[in-house]
């Protein structure tokens, strides 16, 4: 069995989780969801970063100390990805014992490589992002990310070589053309490394939250080359190891990541793995930003929709299905009340849940909800199957390349096709008369077949739905991608049950 090791990044925990966030996290959960369906041995991995200044100072506005803050605010993150059935096989806190293992360990590995110095740091500081620019990185002097005046940073500091590296990455990038996907993400960060790199600084001097220069304890590690390492942490390094994890699954094979933080997991943490002798990642996979009606969904900028919020409304499998369907994976995208309404209502009701329930009410009806065995097959069920072995292949290719939300167009052309099936067999005609009755079981028993086939293609992005199909037509088996064999067997009970996704009210 292929193994499968895939990451999220991991935010700060100061503040509130919101749909933005949310995407991310889903994304990489259905992807972990249809690569288990794929057969292979899948690992997932989220965390939060703990050990920012942004924390520091967040838990001093509330009067609090910054471990009990973040204990806090951890709560409310994991609370959030559990309302979205986001399943992680592992969780790293960056405060966490373990990490602080794996990061002494890292550090001294790059430490012993020559690649760390003391010298003196002077340069623009973001607090928001917690990142160094260079004058021509700001715009009219301001964050390029946050759109915030900096501050003038002058300190002495450790600072770790990247400048030795340039020429290591600019022949990864060559050897490995999908290293950094999409390709424009790719190109942004070629550019940047074209323009020359510079050493970074990878300490802060005088602060008491943060974990500790082995070598220097009046310096704590700076935030992003700690954050990074929790890729690590999560399976094992700096630990004896006795499950084999980090033998198992690095290196990742995919770091999912938004776009403003492209340039820490694309050229500082290659390089920082190198420095230390350790295996790449095979894969930076980034995506774009989810707005608000157009306007930035953060704590600061005053627009925070809680996936809770969504989730109570409408249900986990609608805000996964909608953020999925409706934001292309590498574009930005706009989240709307009315876009989600619609989405349930017209693909998720309409579409889906209309499909399950009169297939299973109709077999209730006219076969007392036993599945009938099915005659011989005309032009129209060779149709079907080809519409369902098309969906197969053209999801798979989409899901492969985090295309989600052509994956789900594909689906739906199949649950269109099944719908129209319907439509043009007109069971409700052939139960009129005894001659139409072997035409009807034929009918019923293919529109039924397609059921738990569908289940298992929507199954990354709304399993809730999938379990549900699953129980209203009584499906046993283990769920397989592109699955040949049916997982209905002819004179077995077909339960059925309510909506799946009942109307709302408006």
């Amino acid at each position: 069995m292929s193994r499968y090791y895939l990451t999220t990044s991991i935010p700060y925990s100061s503040g509130e989780p919101h749909v933005g966030h949310s995407f991310e996290m889903i994304a990489g959960d259905a992807m972990a969801r249809y690569q288990r369906l794929r057969g292979r041995d899948v690992y997932f991995l989220g965390g939060l970063d703990e050990n920012s200044q942004r924390v520091s100072q967040a838990a001093s506005a509330a009067g609090r100390e910054p471990q009990a803050y973040a204990d806090q605010i951890a709560t409310r993150f994991q609370a959030a990805w559990d309302c979205v059935d986001v399943v992680f096989d592992d969780f790293v806190r960056t405060t966490e014992p373990r990490h602080l293992d794996a990061v002494r360990a890292f550090y001294q590995r790059a430490f012993e490589n020559g690649d760390i110095y003391k010298g003196r740091y002077e340069g623009w500081y973001c607090g928001r992002c917690e990142a160094f620019y260079g004058v021509d990185e700001l715009a009219d002097e301001r964050c390029p990310v946050h759109n915030a005046r900096p501050e003038w940073v002058a300190e002495d500091n450790y600072f770790f070589a990247l400048s030795r590296y340039e020429e290591r990455l600019l022949e990864l990038y060559e050897q490995r053309p999908d290293f950094v996907a999409p390709v424009s993400r790719r190109n942004e960060m070629l550019g940047f490394l074209r323009q020359g790199l510079t050493d970074f600084s990878i300490s802060r001097a005088g602060k008491r939250w943060g974990i500790p220069l082995p070598n220097d304890p009046d310096h704590v590690i700076y935030v992003w080359f700690d954050a990074l390492i929790n890729y690590i942490t999560g399976v094992g390094f700096g630990q004896p190891d006795p499950g084999g994890l980090f033998a198992r699954y690095w290196p990742a094979d995919a770091h999912v990541v938004g776009k403003d933080i492209v340039r820490f997991h694309a050229v500082y943490w290659p390089a920082m793995l190198m420095a230390a002798g350790l295996e790449l990642p095979r894969q930076i996979v980034v995506h774009g930003w989810v707005s608000f009606a157009g306007q930035e969904l953060s704590q600061s900028g005053g627009h925070v929709v809680r996936p809770a919020e969504v989730v109570e409304r409408f249900g986990a499998d609608a805000l996964r299905y909608f953020l999925l369907r409706e934001v292309a994976f590498e574009r930005d995208g706009d989240f709307t009340w009315e876009g989600v309404a619609r989405r349930y209502r017209d693909d998720l009701g309409n579409d889906l849940g209309n499909l399950v329930l009169r297939s299973t009410s109709m077999l209730g009806r006219y076969f007392g909800g036993v599945l009938p065995e099915p005659g011989e097959p005309t032009v129209l069920e060779s149709e079907l199957r080809a519409a369902e072995q098309t969906a197969w292949e053209r999801a798979a290719h989409h899901f492969d390349a985090w295309r989600f939300h052509l994956a789900l167009a594909a689906i739906w052309q199949y649950v269109t096709a099944a719908n129209q099936y319907i439509d043009r067999t007109e069971p409700w005609k052939l139960a009129r008369g005894g001659a139409g009755r072997g035409r009807l079981a034929t009918v019923l028993a293919s529109v039924l077949d397609t059921l738990p086939r569908i289940a298992t293609m929507v199954r990354p992005v709304t399993p809730r739905a999938a379990d549900a199909i699953e129980a209203h037509v009584g499906a046993a088996q283990a769920a397989v991608w592109g699955a040949e064999a049916s997982a209905l067997t002819p004179g077995q009970r077909v339960p059925g049950g309510p909506p799946i996704f009942p109307r709302l009210d408006a």
